[in-house]
């Protein structure tokens, strides 16, 4: 009995066995696209926003009006530190912080202050 529906199990696979293969590849693209598009999605999104480091100038009229970054402030007010050339933002006393060239150093007097300005939170730094 074992071998007969044997048998027809092999026989049913066997008439069938270009579709099945068929749809096994067309299940492993499907899969490869999908996983494919969220890793390629999840790394846009993931991005900062565009952070503008250099001093801005703003013509008015006829004459050119220097405007200051507003998060140059007094270091000793600050909380938070960021490179200007970098996408993170640290607590002031996180070692990673201190290795930041002077530089480029930009302060922030809290973090909603760096993160709209772009930056994202370094996870290996702990929280205030």
């Amino acid at each position: 009995m074992m071998d007969n529906i044997l048998s027809k199990i092999k026989k049913f696979v066997k008439e069938r066995k270009e579709k099945f293969i068929f749809i096994a590849v067309l299940i492993l693209v499907s899969g490869f696209s999908f996983s494919g598009g969220l890793i390629i999605g999840g790394k846009i999104l993931k991005r900062p926003s565009l952070v503008i480091e250099k001093e801005l100038l703003a013509q008015l009229g006829d004459s050119l009006v220097e405007i200051q970054p507003q998060n140059q402030t007094n270091p000793k007010e600050t909380l938070f530190v960021a490179s200007s050339k970098g996408k993170y933002y640290y607590p002031i006393d996180c070692p990673l912080a201190k290795k930041l060239s002077e530089k480029n150093k930009i302060y922030f007097k809290n973090s909603q202050e760096a993160e709209t300005q772009g930056y994202q939170f370094n996870e290996n730094c702990p929280r205030e």
